[in-house]
């Protein structure tokens, strides 16, 4: 039988996959932002931001601080690729969210698998390239696996089998099993970002699923990626093939607006063991970036039961104003013993 062997999460923003230089350009984007929630919830442009805040976290976006942030991240990206090669992991399933990469307004599912045996990367969104108002972003392409168009091995027998077993469940789950538009559409970064930041050479079968966080009007509710969660751990348990999986939260925490207050809050309940303590997160704050916490809401829920190993939180504002994004990265359960030689 497969075996749920480990909880990752990861966020998975532009920050995570590039070096300062590049979060100073991602900065000049924030201007223009439309994306932008204040710590209240409440949707505002960068000059309301920036007036309401005062400018009052420009130390906090010095290059010195932000190059001291970038070598938190990367050491926990090193920790976790380390913790998955040892853990010897047979399959991914990565829970994330797409951006006008695989779909746009016109098929938004609110939840969706794909079971094709092959996934194949996009070079840029449905809406264009990531950074073209700054130059390109082609560090960011390359740490997402869209600098090309890759091809990584899926799993279609236990893509099948999840979405059986979640229709049987009274979800309602959109499938999909290869990309059409050879131009755009494609596999994006909530996936990508596994690949090539926790992979290393060895190419390890991966199911995305697919979960609408960001986009109204069909976005799933908390207490339904509550009920994903719990489905995901059933599901892998009843598996007839012997797998040791891993499943992923990809995204996360608050951004692009940080706010350490709505981060620590969903640190405190995931350190908890109690994944229902995050139902208590204001629903009216998981909008925007701030949305992907739903999927660690899943992950936690999946994971419930096991040891959360180590986390690790670092608030990263990358403008006077307060954007950026609070990244975070965990892992849940035991590492193998290793047998003396």
């Amino acid at each position: 039988m497969a075996e749920l062997t480990m909880g990752i999460g990861m966020s998975h923003g532009p920050m995570v996959v590039s070096e300062v230089p590049t979060w100073l350009k991602i900065a000049e984007l924030d201007h223009d932002s439309t994306l932008l929630v204040d710590t209240t919830g409440q949707s505002v442009t960068y000059e309301e931001l920036e007036q309401a805040t005062g400018n009052r976290y420009a130390e906090y976006a010095a290059p010195e601080r932000l190059q001291s942030q970038r070598e938190q991240v990367t050491a926990s990206l090193a920790r976790l690729k380390e913790d998955v090669a040892a853990a010897e992991i047979d399959l991914f399933v990565v829970i994330g969210d797409d951006q006008f990469e695989l779909f746009d307004f016109d098929n938004t599912p609110m939840l969706a698998v794909y079971y094709g045996a092959e996934l194949e990367s996009c070079t840029e969104g449905r809406r264009g390239r990531y950074g073209a108002k700054v130059g390109g972003l082609d560090d960011v392409h390359l740490g997402y696996g869209m600098d090309k168009r890759h091809r990584w091995p899926g799993h279609e027998p236990f893509a099948l089998h999840m979405i059986d077993s979640l229709l049987e469940r009274h979800f309602d789950v959109a499938a999909i099993k290869g990309i059409t538009d050879a131009t755009r559409g494609g596999i994006g970064h909530a996936y990508g970002v596994v690949e090539v930041q926790l992979m290393g050479e060895r190419k390890i079968p991966l199911v995305p699923v697919f979960v609408n966080t960001y986009w109204p009007p069909n976005q799933m509710l908390p207490a339904r990626c509550y009920e994903l969660g719990v489905a995901i751990r059933e599901l892998i348990a009843s598996y007839p093939e012997d797998l040791r999986v891993a499943v992923v939260a990809s995204g996360g925490l608050s951004h692009f607006v940080t706010d350490e207050d709505l981060d620590m809050q969903t640190l405190r309940a995931l350190r908890s063991g109690d994944p229902k303590a995050l139902l208590e997160l204001p629903i009216h704050l998981l909008n925007s970036g701030n949305s992907e916490i739903r999927n660690w809401m899943t992950l936690a829920t999946a994971c419930e039961g096991m040891k959360l190993a180590w986390d690790e939180y670092v608030p990263v504002y990358r403008t006077g104003a307060g954007t950026g994004c609070g990244m975070a990265f965990a892992r849940w359960g035991d590492l193998p013993v290793q047998q003396p030689v």
